[in-house]
Order: C-alpha cells, then sequence, then structure tokens
C-alpha cells in the first residue's frame, strides 16, 4: 500500500466515521477505491468560474399556473 493508497483510505474512514456510518474494511477499500475519481469529478462541477456560484438545480415554482408564467427559474 502507498503512502496516497493510506492516506485516502484514512480520508475515507474518517469521512464514514463523522457521517456514523458503519462500513467494513472491504467496503472502506472499495470505496477508497472509488474516492479519487468521486473528488475528482466534484471538483470538476466547480472548475469552471462562470458556474461556480450557480444554483444547479431546476426549481418548480408552484404559483407558475399559466404557460405566461415560467415555472423554472427566477419570477419574471
Amino acid at each position: 500500500m502507498t503512502t496516497t493508497d493510506t492516506t485516502t483510505t484514512d480520508t475515507v474512514r474518517s469521512l464514514m466515521r463523522e457521517a456514523r456510518i458503519p462500513a467494513s474494511d472491504a467496503e472502506i477499500a472499495a470505496y477508497a477505491a472509488a474516492y479519487p475519481g468521486v473528488r475528482a469529478g466534484v471538483e470538476a462541477l466547480y472548475a469552471p468560474v462562470e458556474v461556480r456560484y450557480l444554483d444547479p438545480a431546476l426549481r418548480f415554482r408552484a404559483d407558475a399556473v399559466g404557460p405566461e408564467t415560467p415555472w423554472a427559474g427566477p419570477p419574471a
């Protein structure tokens, strides 16, 4: 096991402990193997400066009652 593997395993173990999620050593090892890819994916979401602070989800507006009222996004 390399230093990076140990660090990643320790990170995953700490995250699981902090979240109070019980996990066996086999589960920790599987999560640690996937962690670098997941971490890179999350970091890629925030990499473009233009989208860093945008809301990534559409919001349903219950007050949008007709076709003239936009149901996704801020009120017109």
